[in-house]
């Protein structure tokens, strides 16, 4: 009975460590792989991402404020992830900058109608 309880505190403490994050952050519970942690999945906007936690931070951030901004920020911190928008460069800097210089050369195009002409003025 009192295991019950347990369990059901800590999973109203992680609800709202998550809600506290983002409120449309959905969450499930992942299987327990290892002893003593636990992993939760993450989704948001069609995006997913996985967070493994220590059973024993989420016991004690009932009580405690600084573990429980621990498991707070873990979690924020995998959202965040999932949510940025970088993009690997595939290419690397030096082969695009080298394309760029190899697409032509001043001398070589053509003066456009639309441009002024480059020099001084008479």
């Amino acid at each position: 009975m009192i295991e019950r309880q347990m369990v059901k505190q800590t999973a109203e403490l992680l609800r709202g460590i998550i809600r506290s994050i983002d409120k449309k952050l959905e969450y499930s519970l992942m299987d327990q792989t290892q002893e003593g942690r636990f992993s939760l999945r993450l989704s948001s906007r069609g995006r997913e991402g996985t967070v493994s936690l220590l059973t024993g931070d989420l016991l004690v951030a009932g009580q405690d404020a600084v573990r429980k901004n621990a498991v707070r920020q873990k979690i924020k911190s995998t959202r965040d992830h999932l949510l940025s928008n970088y993009v690997v460069d595939v290419m690397g800097k030096r082969v695009a900058k080298m394309l760029k210089q190899s697409g032509g050369a001043k001398d070589e195009s053509k003066p456009s109608f639309f441009r002024r002409p480059q020099g001084r003025r008479r």
